[in-house]
Protein backbone atom coordinates (compact mmCIF):
# COMPACT_ATOMS: atom_id res chain seq x y z
CA UNK A 1 0.00 0.00 0.00
CA UNK A 2 1.34 3.47 -0.96
CA UNK A 3 0.62 7.00 -0.21
CA UNK A 4 0.67 10.12 -1.73
CA UNK A 5 -0.77 13.71 -0.31
CA UNK A 6 -2.51 15.85 -2.96
CA UNK A 7 -4.17 19.06 -2.43
CA UNK A 8 -7.20 19.44 -4.08
CA UNK A 9 -9.22 23.21 -4.81
CA UNK A 10 -12.77 23.51 -3.25
CA UNK A 11 -14.93 26.08 -4.87
CA UNK A 12 -14.85 28.63 -2.26
CA UNK A 13 -10.56 28.49 -3.70
CA UNK A 14 -9.65 26.88 -0.01
CA UNK A 15 -7.22 23.52 0.11
CA UNK A 16 -8.65 20.26 0.77
CA UNK A 17 -6.07 17.38 0.97
CA UNK A 18 -6.80 13.86 0.11
CA UNK A 19 -4.55 10.88 0.19
CA UNK A 20 -3.92 9.04 -2.72
CA UNK A 21 -3.98 5.37 -2.24
CA UNK A 22 -2.75 2.25 -4.49
CA UNK A 23 -3.40 -0.74 -3.35
CA UNK A 24 -1.32 -3.56 -4.33
CA UNK A 25 -1.57 -7.34 -4.71
CA UNK A 26 -1.05 -8.59 -1.54
CA UNK A 27 -3.83 -5.68 -0.13
CA UNK A 28 -5.99 -7.17 -2.83
CA UNK A 29 -5.18 -10.93 -1.59
CA UNK A 30 -6.36 -9.65 2.17
CA UNK A 31 -9.26 -7.96 1.28
CA UNK A 32 -10.29 -10.88 -1.08
CA UNK A 33 -9.84 -13.43 1.90
CA UNK A 34 -12.33 -11.35 4.60
CA UNK A 35 -14.94 -10.92 1.52
CA UNK A 36 -14.59 -14.66 1.06
CA UNK A 37 -15.19 -15.27 4.30
CA UNK A 38 -18.10 -12.49 4.66
CA UNK A 39 -19.79 -13.35 1.46
CA UNK A 40 -22.63 -16.11 2.43
CA UNK A 41 -23.33 -14.05 5.84
CA UNK A 42 -24.36 -10.53 3.55
CA UNK A 43 -27.92 -9.36 3.29
CA UNK A 44 -28.16 -10.11 -1.06
CA UNK A 45 -30.08 -6.76 -0.85
CA UNK A 46 -28.74 -3.13 -1.14
CA UNK A 47 -29.68 -0.45 1.22
CA UNK A 48 -32.52 -0.05 -1.01
CA UNK A 49 -34.02 -3.90 -0.90
CA UNK A 50 -32.27 -4.27 -4.31
CA UNK A 51 -31.47 -7.92 -4.86
CA UNK A 52 -27.50 -8.22 -6.00
CA UNK A 53 -25.56 -10.87 -6.64
CA UNK A 54 -23.18 -12.76 -4.96
CA UNK A 55 -20.08 -11.58 -6.89
CA UNK A 56 -21.21 -8.17 -6.92
CA UNK A 57 -21.27 -8.74 -2.82
CA UNK A 58 -18.29 -9.70 -2.54
CA UNK A 59 -16.37 -7.13 -4.86
CA UNK A 60 -18.10 -4.69 -2.88
CA UNK A 61 -17.00 -6.06 0.57
CA UNK A 62 -13.04 -6.35 -1.13
CA UNK A 63 -13.76 -2.19 -1.98
CA UNK A 64 -14.81 -2.19 1.96
CA UNK A 65 -12.27 -3.91 3.09
CA UNK A 66 -9.19 -2.18 0.81
CA UNK A 67 -10.84 1.22 2.59
CA UNK A 68 -10.72 -0.46 5.91
CA UNK A 69 -7.28 -1.28 5.36
CA UNK A 70 -6.17 2.57 4.01
CA UNK A 71 -7.58 4.17 6.82
CA UNK A 72 -6.47 2.14 9.72
CA UNK A 73 -3.01 2.20 7.98
CA UNK A 74 -3.18 6.01 7.77
CA UNK A 75 -4.37 6.42 11.54
CA UNK A 76 -1.85 4.20 12.93
CA UNK A 77 0.73 6.29 10.78
CA UNK A 78 -0.30 9.35 12.20
CA UNK A 79 -0.65 7.95 15.64
CA UNK A 80 3.63 7.01 15.16
CA UNK A 81 4.58 9.80 13.26
CA UNK A 82 3.26 12.32 16.18
CA UNK A 83 4.90 10.15 19.12
CA UNK A 84 0.89 9.44 20.08
CA UNK A 85 1.61 5.72 21.12
CA UNK A 86 1.21 5.90 24.94
CA UNK A 87 -2.15 8.25 24.55
CA UNK A 88 -3.88 5.76 20.95
CA UNK A 89 -4.53 2.91 19.62
CA UNK A 90 -7.03 1.68 16.47
CA UNK A 91 -7.99 -1.85 15.76
CA UNK A 92 -9.79 -3.23 13.08
CA UNK A 93 -13.02 -5.20 14.00
CA UNK A 94 -12.36 -7.64 11.48
CA UNK A 95 -9.00 -8.76 12.33
CA UNK A 96 -10.20 -9.11 15.90
CA UNK A 97 -13.34 -10.88 15.70
CA UNK A 98 -14.34 -14.38 16.65
CA UNK A 99 -18.09 -15.14 15.43
CA UNK A 100 -16.67 -16.45 11.78
CA UNK A 101 -17.86 -13.33 10.06
CA UNK A 102 -21.36 -14.23 10.99
CA UNK A 103 -22.91 -11.18 12.45
CA UNK A 104 -22.91 -7.92 11.01
CA UNK A 105 -20.29 -5.87 12.34
CA UNK A 106 -20.71 -3.41 14.90
CA UNK A 107 -17.99 -0.85 13.71
CA UNK A 108 -15.25 -1.22 10.98
CA UNK A 109 -12.56 0.70 13.18
CA UNK A 110 -12.09 1.21 16.82
CA UNK A 111 -9.95 4.19 18.28
CA UNK A 112 -9.16 3.82 22.02
CA UNK A 113 -7.93 6.43 24.15
CA UNK A 114 -5.46 4.83 26.56
CA UNK A 115 -6.97 5.52 30.36
CA UNK A 116 -10.85 5.96 28.74
CA UNK A 117 -12.98 3.14 29.55
CA UNK A 118 -14.65 3.34 26.28
CA UNK A 119 -13.74 2.83 22.83
CA UNK A 120 -14.18 5.39 19.79
CA UNK A 121 -16.29 3.69 16.86
CA UNK A 122 -14.74 4.58 13.06
CA UNK A 123 -16.98 4.08 10.21
CA UNK A 124 -14.87 3.53 6.67
CA UNK A 125 -17.47 4.89 3.84
CA UNK A 126 -16.48 3.63 0.62
CA UNK A 127 -17.84 4.49 -2.67
CA UNK A 128 -17.47 4.88 -6.59
CA UNK A 129 -17.24 7.84 -8.82
CA UNK A 130 -17.76 7.31 -12.81
CA UNK A 131 -19.55 10.07 -13.59
CA UNK A 132 -17.18 13.35 -12.90
CA UNK A 133 -14.37 14.96 -14.34
CA UNK A 134 -11.74 15.62 -13.53
CA UNK A 135 -11.48 13.93 -10.31
CA UNK A 136 -10.67 16.64 -8.18
CA UNK A 137 -14.35 17.53 -8.49
CA UNK A 138 -15.32 14.80 -6.23
CA UNK A 139 -14.68 16.92 -3.46
CA UNK A 140 -16.55 19.60 -4.90
CA UNK A 141 -19.57 17.30 -5.95
CA UNK A 142 -19.96 13.94 -3.85
CA UNK A 143 -20.94 13.53 0.11
CA UNK A 144 -19.36 12.72 3.60
CA UNK A 145 -21.54 10.22 4.34
CA UNK A 146 -22.79 9.20 7.79
CA UNK A 147 -25.54 6.71 9.60
CA UNK A 148 -28.22 6.18 7.56
CA UNK A 149 -31.64 4.21 7.42
CA UNK A 150 -33.23 2.08 4.96
CA UNK A 151 -35.38 -1.06 3.72
CA UNK A 152 -33.58 -3.31 5.10
CA UNK A 153 -31.78 -1.08 8.35
CA UNK A 154 -34.52 0.82 10.02
CA UNK A 155 -32.09 1.95 12.65
CA UNK A 156 -28.15 2.58 12.63
CA UNK A 157 -26.47 3.97 15.77
CA UNK A 158 -24.09 6.97 14.79
CA UNK A 159 -20.40 6.67 15.00
CA UNK A 160 -17.94 8.74 16.35
CA UNK A 161 -16.25 9.14 13.27
CA UNK A 162 -16.87 8.90 9.74
CA UNK A 163 -13.90 8.19 7.33
CA UNK A 164 -14.53 8.85 3.24
CA UNK A 165 -13.16 6.67 0.46
CA UNK A 166 -13.71 7.63 -2.95
CA UNK A 167 -12.62 5.29 -6.12
CA UNK A 168 -12.63 6.79 -9.24
CA UNK A 169 -13.56 4.09 -10.55
CA UNK A 170 -16.73 1.91 -12.02
CA UNK A 171 -18.09 -1.59 -10.70
CA UNK A 172 -18.74 -3.97 -13.58
CA UNK A 173 -22.08 -4.08 -13.07
CA UNK A 174 -22.84 -0.29 -12.96
CA UNK A 175 -23.63 0.75 -16.66
CA UNK A 176 -21.33 3.24 -18.00
CA UNK A 177 -24.64 5.61 -18.95
CA UNK A 178 -22.28 8.68 -20.14
CA UNK A 179 -19.43 10.47 -18.23
CA UNK A 180 -15.75 10.30 -18.89
CA UNK A 181 -14.27 7.13 -19.09
CA UNK A 182 -12.54 5.26 -16.43
CA UNK A 183 -11.52 1.93 -15.17
CA UNK A 184 -13.16 -0.68 -14.32
CA UNK A 185 -12.94 -1.84 -10.45
CA UNK A 186 -12.80 -5.81 -11.03
CA UNK A 187 -10.72 -5.34 -13.82
CA UNK A 188 -7.60 -2.97 -11.73
CA UNK A 189 -8.43 -5.71 -8.90
CA UNK A 190 -7.40 -8.36 -11.62
CA UNK A 191 -4.58 -5.96 -12.26
CA UNK A 192 -3.23 -6.24 -8.83
CA UNK A 193 -3.21 -2.46 -8.34
CA UNK A 194 -5.92 -0.40 -7.16
CA UNK A 195 -6.53 3.46 -6.56
CA UNK A 196 -8.82 5.31 -4.22
CA UNK A 197 -8.42 8.58 -2.42
CA UNK A 198 -8.91 8.88 1.10
CA UNK A 199 -10.93 12.02 1.07
CA UNK A 200 -11.28 12.64 4.55
CA UNK A 201 -14.41 13.14 6.78
CA UNK A 202 -16.34 14.39 9.46
CA UNK A 203 -16.91 13.99 13.32
CA UNK A 204 -20.42 12.34 14.83
CA UNK A 205 -20.55 16.28 16.22
CA UNK A 206 -19.92 17.87 12.68
CA UNK A 207 -22.56 15.70 11.09
CA UNK A 208 -25.50 16.36 13.54
CA UNK A 209 -24.63 20.00 13.61
CA UNK A 210 -24.35 20.98 9.64
CA UNK A 211 -25.59 17.58 8.09
CA UNK A 212 -28.41 16.77 6.26
CA UNK A 213 -30.43 13.94 5.56
CA UNK A 214 -30.43 13.25 1.64
CA UNK A 215 -31.72 10.29 -0.53
CA UNK A 216 -28.73 8.54 -2.18
CA UNK A 217 -28.83 6.55 -5.46
CA UNK A 218 -29.23 3.07 -3.36
CA UNK A 219 -32.33 4.37 -1.77
CA UNK A 220 -30.68 5.12 1.35
CA UNK A 221 -31.41 8.03 3.61
CA UNK A 222 -28.14 9.61 4.83
CA UNK A 223 -26.90 12.01 7.53
CA UNK A 224 -24.39 13.76 4.88
CA UNK A 225 -22.59 16.59 4.46
CA UNK A 226 -22.26 18.27 0.96
CA UNK A 227 -19.86 18.39 -0.81
CA UNK A 228 -16.63 16.69 0.64
CA UNK A 229 -15.04 20.05 0.76
CA UNK A 230 -17.85 21.02 3.58
CA UNK A 231 -15.91 18.46 6.08
CA UNK A 232 -12.97 18.15 7.09
CA UNK A 233 -9.97 17.10 4.68
CA UNK A 234 -7.29 14.37 5.94
CA UNK A 235 -5.70 16.75 8.18
CA UNK A 236 -9.14 18.21 9.49
CA UNK A 237 -9.41 14.50 10.61
CA UNK A 238 -6.29 14.22 12.41
CA UNK A 239 -6.58 17.37 14.27
CA UNK A 240 -10.31 16.61 15.43
CA UNK A 241 -9.25 13.16 16.11
CA UNK A 242 -5.90 14.20 17.97
CA UNK A 243 -5.44 17.51 18.20
CA UNK A 244 -2.37 17.46 16.00
CA UNK A 245 -2.05 19.94 13.41
CA UNK A 246 -0.66 19.13 9.60
CA UNK A 247 3.58 20.04 10.36
CA UNK A 248 4.75 23.53 8.39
Amino acid sequence: MKFQPLTWKCERGNDHVVIKTTFEQQDIAAAMVVADAKVNYINVHSPGGIQRHPTVIRNRIIAGKLADAAVCRLIRHRIKASNLEQMFSVSEYDAVRTDGFQYADPYDLELLRHGQPEAETIEVRSSFSYRLAPVENIVKKLSIYGWYTSYNKPVEPPRDWYWQVIYYLRPQDCPQDGGPSVGIFEEELDRGEVIAYVVGGASRALLQATGVTRKDQDEAYYQAITPICDGFDYWGMVKAMFGVSKPI
